[in-house]
């Protein structure tokens, strides 16, 4: 389970690409995450310099699979009550990684010390992919 900010980082060139196109991780995120990373391409394309067109062809290439909302929409009701008032963007990674049963990977400290969710921030996936 992938949260917007390691897909970020990995737009932005950062240490989160090479965990992603590692090949060793398959990678979930809910399509509303994904909305959420498609709103800051603008801004991010501005940041590094590129072609708003070529960061939407690299979005497009990132190997994460979007999970539609009816797959776990069961799980909202209790995301909301997690982590509704930290943050209500993480809802929907936090719903579908309590209907998985993944831990999330994210440097947001939102999702901290929340019962019954694990979390790998980026530094740990590189530890694991070069084992």
């Amino acid at each position: 389970m992938v949260d917007a900010n390691p897909l970020l980082s990995a737009l932005l060139g950062g240490q989160a690409r090479e965990v992603l196109f590692s090949g060793k991780i398959v990678f979930f995120s809910s399509q509303h995450t994904l909305f959420e990373v498609e709103k800051y391409l603008p801004s991010v394309a501005k940041r590094i310099g590129c072609a708003e067109l070529d960061l939407w062809r690299e979005f497009q290439l990132l190997p994460v699979i979007a999970v539609q909302p009816r797959e776990y929409d069961s799980e909202l009701p209790r995301a909301i009550e997690l982590i509704g008032q930290r943050d209500p963007k993480d809802v929907h990674v936090l719903a579908l990684a309590l209907r998985l049963d993944l831990p999330i990977w994210t440097d947001d400290r939102d999702f901290e010390g929340l019962p019954h969710v694990s979390i790998h921030k980026t530094a740990d996936l590189l530890v694991l992919i070069a084992s």
